[in-house]
Order: structure tokens, then C-alpha cells, then sequence
């Protein structure tokens, strides 16, 4: 494909690139080589940072929390828009009119933007949504959101399959991008386990951060059953995860005491928050002292805030036997593929985006389960059983040196070839120019040639002009879903007429599913006089009676609706 000297301009919004998550893991990744690319000028607009805050990346980055205390005020009283504000709903409006991009790039649950394709620049921009759909049914938002952009794009291609049965024949599959170079076998393996007095056991290993859909209980059950058909092992469960989590994820000491784990076989991973040290061993409450550099209280367990390194991280996988990981459902999940890199054969519950790492061609062995439904939403969610957990584990530990090479060895090969940066930011760059040139010349002579063809006739042919009631008000969400609500009472007023409702097309669908207007049609600047609308000397007009709410002022004769309006007060 040639392109031409000027460079595409994208914008990317998602986790920002610093943070230790996992789409804030990818977008540094994607970020980074997109940066290098000759044909693209890549912005960030980084949620989690406040709007306004100077954000010290190689390329033009943007925070997109609302700074500005009042709305702050307003979103701190209501949950839901709280929320929206962390994924930047109150500011990309902002952002997007400063930067002008040709592409704006979303990479987020899809539930990060509910009521994007109301805003003024959706249908100015092209729109690429990079989700992540991890259940069935796959959610509502999704389906509809999908027509509504240029390219829709998931995580796993469990989610392509399922939006492909339902006639969304254009989605497709690309995978996170994970740098391997930081993960790797490493040769100093056995020193390691040694330092970490691990030499001589079977370690499984689950990387995760503590949400309830990791499945806690259920290793943990599982392990225990292994346990107790191999005494002779000695077996030693790793949950790098954040231990004093309890308020949104599992109690995990609260658990081991249930199932009578409390002997030192489930182990954590601390880091001292002074040197950075990380220590393996189990778990014994948080603000430990430090060992390695003497600082009191500064050691706690992973966390989202304070983790290990990559390298470390790395280690951490190096010192494993097997890594396992049942969960209820999920988008990608990285640590699967970053296990499979360090070299680990990697147990992963066949459901959701496990079925992209599950299998032995995949360098994986699939974890049975069972269904059950999410209360809140209705969605099939997983729950792994743990017999399959004892049996998979049972097979990797009697496996012969030869057939767990092999396997490895497939898992090491698929993840190169499927979620390594260079293959999905190639993936990324094609559909980017896809988008960005898909509409040709021809086309765009076409969509105008067809404007030009709409005239305001074409919308009131069916009605007389005496029964015609135009309502004008081209622009703000606000402003006219505040007229979309007076409606009623206007058409109360004048039962035997129809309301026609005046407006930008993107805000058609604030007021397209009111019963009292009979149609909307699209805002011209002819609009605004209202002796067009109404008539005057020999023009008779298009409308018995027009209201232009928004520009009622000395400046514009607005307010003369041909001597018919009513009024609902009686003055004494």
C-alpha cells in the first residue's frame, strides 16, 4: 500500500501506558512501536491521569479524569457517572477537538464507551474499538456498537466466533501485545528456587490480580486434593497476587484456614517498597519489616500500585513447575501468555479466552468446568472444577521430560506467533490504514451529491402546512434532550398538529423514540429565520408555527408563530 508524506494521525485511548494492568501493559507495548512507525503521529489520552497533568511521554499524551472541581463535585455524589469519568467520557470531547485525529483508537471494555456514538465528533472521525467480550451472551452494548464504528476488534477470538453467529460478519481477532523479551526460560533456574528455598519442590504457579473472577477457591481445593493423593510431594502453591485485597477480591488466609492450608504449602510474593527486594514465602500479614534493607513496614504483598519488574517477574515464572489458571471468564488474560514464554506448560480453564490458550497445540491442557449464571447480568460464567485442577496437575507431574518439552516447546512457538507485539501492532497498522482510506473520492462524491438531493420538502410532503410544527434546536446533548422532555406538553397544546424536531443528525437519537414528534429532520442555517419557516408576504412558509428555543433574543425575531401560539397561564 503507498502512502502518502503526511502521517495518520491516532489517537489512542485506554489504561495509561505506565500503569501495571494489563491493557496498561499493552498500551505501552502498542504505543511504543506505533511511535517508531513512520506513517503515524500516535497520541495518548491516558485514563486514570487527571486531565491537565503533564504526562512525560516521547509522544503528546493527555490525562482524561475531569480536573475541573466542579464536576468533580457532581461525579464524586453519582456512581455511575464516576465511573464514567474514569474511562474519560467527561473529556475526550476535549481532547479530540485539540488534537483533530484521523483515527481515534479504543482500547478498553467495551462498557468504556457507552454513549460514544453521541458525541459531536463520532461521525466526523474513524472509530477503531479494540474490546475485550469475555461471556455469553455476548453483552447488548457490543452489538450495537459494533455497526456503529469503523472496525470493531477483539481481544480473543472466542468473542469473534460469537459476534460472527450473530451477522457481525467484520470483527475480528487480534490478540494483546506482550514483549517477550522479558520473558524467557532463564539458565540460573535451579539457583533461584534455592535462594528462595524452593529447590526441591513442586511449585504451581498463578499470577493474577485478586478479583473475585480468578478463581481462588478452586485452586485452592484443587491443590488440596493433590496434596492429599501425593503426600510424598511436596508441593508448594505461588499466588502472586495482592494478599490484603479483601474488600473487592478473596479473603485468602480466610480460605486456607477453611480448607486447612495454614502449613506453609501456599506461599506469596512480597515487595519491599524502599529497596524493591521481592521475597517468596508464606503469607504472614502486610507492613513487614525489611530484611534486605532494614526498612520498617515497607514490605506488603503485590499490589496494583507496587509490583515486581518484568525481570523479576520473569524469575518469578523461571521458579515454577506449572502454572495454573482457572477463572470465571476474561479477555486475554497476559500472565497465560507470559507463563508459555518463560516456558511453562500452562493449565487454563476451557472457557472464554482460555480456549485460545488451553490446548496442547497451544502449549497448554484445558481445565474442565461448570456453568453457572452471573446474578447481576445473566452471563455464563465458569466455575473450574477442582477434580480437573488435581488431574491436570497430576499429569504434568508424572509427565517424562520428553513430551513436557514438547509441549513447552508449542507454547512457546503459538504465543510468538500470535500475541508478540511486532504481529499485533502489524495487525493494528493495517487496519488503521484500512479505515483511514476506505472511503474513496467516488464515495465521498456520492454521500454529497445525495445531501444535496435531501431537500426540507422531502420531510413534509405527508403534511399539510397547517398542521406542521417545526421545533428548532441544532446542537448540545443537553440542550435538546431538556426540549426532548416539553414535547409532550406541546403537542398537549396542539393535539391536532405535528411536531417536526430540528437538529444536528447525532443527536437523531435523543429524540428519535419520542411518540409527540412525527419526524426529525436534519439543521440547516436556514433554520434560523423564522420568516422562512413561517412565511411572510407572498412566501407562505413551510411551517404553521416554529419555535427556535435556542436563539430567543432581540437579535432574532423568533417569537412570532404567525399569531397562533397559546399560552398555559391565565393572568389576573
Amino acid at each position: 500500500m503507498t502512502m502518502s508524506h503526511s502521517k495518520i494521525k491516532v489517537l489512542v485511548q485506554s489504561n495509561y501506558s505506565r500503569m501495571v494492568t494489563g491493557f496498561g501493559k499493552n498500551m505501552k507495548n502498542v504505543l511504543l512501536a506505533l511511535y517508531r512507525d513512520p506513517d503515524i503521529e500516535v497520541i495518548e489520552a491516558a485514563n486514570g491521569v487527571p486531565y491537565g497533568r503533564d504526562i512525560n511521554t516521547p509522544w503528546e499524551s493527555y490525562g482524561t479524569y475531569p480536573s475541573d472541581p466542579n464536576t468533580l463535585k457532581v461525579i464524586e455524589k453519582e456512581p455511575a457517572k464516576k465511573r464514567a469519568a474514569q474511562y474519560g467520557f467527561y473529556t475526550i470531547d476535549k481532547i479530540v477537538e485539540k488534537v483533530k485525529p484521523d483515527v481515534f483508537l479504543g482500547i478498553e471494555d467495551i462498557w468504556a464507551f457507552r454513549e460514544y456514538e453521541k458525541k459531536p465528533w463520532w461521525n466526523k472521525t474513524k472509530k477503531i474499538i479494540w474490546t475485550t467480550l469475555d461471556s455469553l451472551p455476548i453483552l447488548q452494548q457490543a452489538i450495537d456498537t459494533e455497526p456503529k464504528c469503523d472496525q470493531m476488534l477483539v481481544w480473543a477470538s472466542f468473542a469473534e466466533e460469537a459476534m460472527k453467529k450473530l451477522g457481525h460478519e467484520t470483527v475480528e481477532t487480534v490478540h494483546g501485545a506482550v514483549d517477550y523479551s522479558h520473558f524467557k526460560p532463564l539458565e540460573n533456574r535451579d539457583d533461584l528456587r534455592n535462594l528462595h528455598g524452593l529447590s526441591d519442590n513442586f511449585v504451581i504457579g498463578f499470577v493474577f490480580k485478586n478479583q473475585l473472577r480468578k478463581s481462588v477457591p478452586n485452586i485452592l481445593e484443587g491443590f488440596k486434593k493433590f496434596k492429599s493423593k501425593n503426600p510424598e510431594v511436596k508441593a508448594k502453591l505461588l499466588l502472586h497476587t495482592d494478599w490484603g485485597e479483601k474488600q473487592h477480591g478473596w479473603d485468602i488466609p480466610r480460605y486456607l484456614k477453611e480448607k486447612d492450608l495454614e502449613d506453609g504449602s501456599v506461599l506469596s510474593t512480597y515487595v519491599c517498597h524502599k529497596c524493591d527486594d521481592y521475597f517468596i514465602q508464606p503469607y504472614s500479614g502486610e507492613d513487614k519489616n525489611c530484611s534486605s534493607c532494614g526498612s520498617e513496614k515497607s514490605v506488603k504483598t503485590k499490589n496494583s500500585g507496587k509490583g515486581v519488574g518484568e525481570k523479576e517477574l520473569n524469575e518469578i515464572y523461571n521458579m515454577m513447575d506449572v502454572y495454573c489458571h482457572p477463572f470465571t471468564s476474561g479477555g486475554q488474560e497476559l500472565p497465560i501468555q507470559e507463563a508459555k514464554a518463560a516456558g511453562l506448560i500452562t493449565l487454563v480453564t476451557d472457557y472464554s479466552c482460555g480456549t485460545d490458550s488451553a490446548y496442547e497445540h497451544q502449549g497448554g491442557l484445558p481445565l474442565a468446568w461448570n456453568e453457572y449464571r452471573e446474578p447481576s447480568t445473566q452471563f455464563i460464567k465458569a466455575t473450574t472444577c477442582p477434580d480437573s485442577i488435581c488431574e491436570r496437575l497430576q499429569q504434568v507431574h508424572e509427565m517424562d521430560e520428553e513430551s513436557k518439552s514438547k509441549l513447552i516447546d508449542a507454547g512457546m512457538k503459538y504465543v510468538q506467533e500470535n500475541f508478540s507485539v511486532e504481529n499485533t501492532v502489524e495487525k493494528l497498522k493495517n487496519f488503521i490504514k484500512s479505515v483511514e482510506l476506505r472511503t474513496s473520492e467516488e464515495e465521498k462524491k456520492e454521500k454529497e451529491s445525495k445531501e444535496t438531493k435531501v431537500s426540507i420538502q422531502d420531510f413534509l410532503e405527508d403534511v399539510p402546512l397547517k398542521d406542521r410544527i417545526a421545533v428548532v434546536l441544532p446542537r448540545s446533548a443537553g440542550d435538546v434532550l431538556m426540549a426532548n422532555s416539553l414535547i409532550e406538553n406541546l403537542s398537549g397544546l396542539y393535539p391536532d398538529k405535528k411536531i417536526f424536531f430540528v437538529t444536528q443528525p447525532e443527536f437523531y437519537d435523543l429524540i428519535n423514540d419520542n411518540p409527540f414528534v412525527h419526524k426529525v429532520i436534519p439543521y440547516s442555517s436556514s433554520f434560523e429565520d423564522l420568516y422562512v419557516l413561517e412565511g411572510r408576504g407572498s412566501h407562505e412558509g413551510l411551517f404553521d408555527m416554529a419555535f427556535l428555543p435556542h436563539c430567543m433574543t432581540q437579535k432574532t425575531y423568533s417569537y412570532n408563530h404567525n399569531g397562533k401560539d397559546k399560552t398555559q397561564f391565565r393572568l389576573k
